[in-house]
Formats: structure tokens, sequence, C-alpha cells
């Protein structure tokens, strides 16, 4: 995150969110959440990943079991802490993205073909 370009003033930040999201370490190949490296992440208070918003790190959550499948959530670690005016807007500070993986398949980032995984 050292790395990121800051805008004059603004407070927000330039970089590319494909470059963010869950780590390779953290799902197998076909896009499916690995239950045990997840696990062994939250046991060992270890980030999955980095927000595709903020560019922030991502904490795991315990999975939750709804309706016989188990959903996996990582929250953005810069919550919502506030609100101030920027360009007479309101505007939350902090983040508060959450990634989400139910029944442990991820949700892409965009439909747009060149932007999906390969599938064989």
């Amino acid at each position: 995150m050292a790395d990121q370009e800051t805008l004059d003033g603004l407070g927000h930040t330039l970089f590319d969110p494909m470059q963010h999201g869950l780590w390779r370490r953290y799902h197998d190949a076909d896009g499916r959440i690995n239950e045990a490296a997840w696990l062994r992440a939250i046991a060992s208070h270890e980030f999955v990943g980095t927000c595709r918003q903020c560019g922030a790190y991502l904490t795991p959550q315990r999975p939750e079991e709804v309706a016989g499948r188990k959903d996996f959530e990582a929250h953005c670690q810069r919550s919502p802490t506030g609100f101030s005016i920027v360009d007479g807007r309101l505007v939350a500070t902090g983040c508060g993205w959450i990634f989400n993986a139910p029944d442990g398949r991820r949700c892409e980032r965009s439909s747009r073909w060149s932007e999906q995984p390969r599938r064989t």
C-alpha cells in the first residue's frame, strides 16, 4: 500500500483494482474458497487479500452456515468511521467493503469476458 499515489487534497488513491482481491493461496484453481487455508488464516489472525475499493487488507470472518451451505466473508480493514463533505457531497470516510463468497464460490468482479477467469 505504500506505493499508492494520493491525489492532492482529495484523499483518494490511484491504483488498479484488478491487482487487488483475494490472495491465491486462499482459493483453488476453480475459484472456490480453500476452507482449510481460510480457517488457518482466521486462527492465526492473518489477512486474506486486499480491498478492491481502497487497497486496505481484508480480514476473514468465520464461515456462516446458511440453508445447508457455507458462506465466506472478508471485511475491509478500513471500516466506515464517519462522514465528511467533499465537493458538497456527504462521503463516508473509510471503506467498509465486504468480500462475499456464497457456498465458497467467489463472485466475479465484472461480467466483461476479458476480465473473467480462464475456463477449461
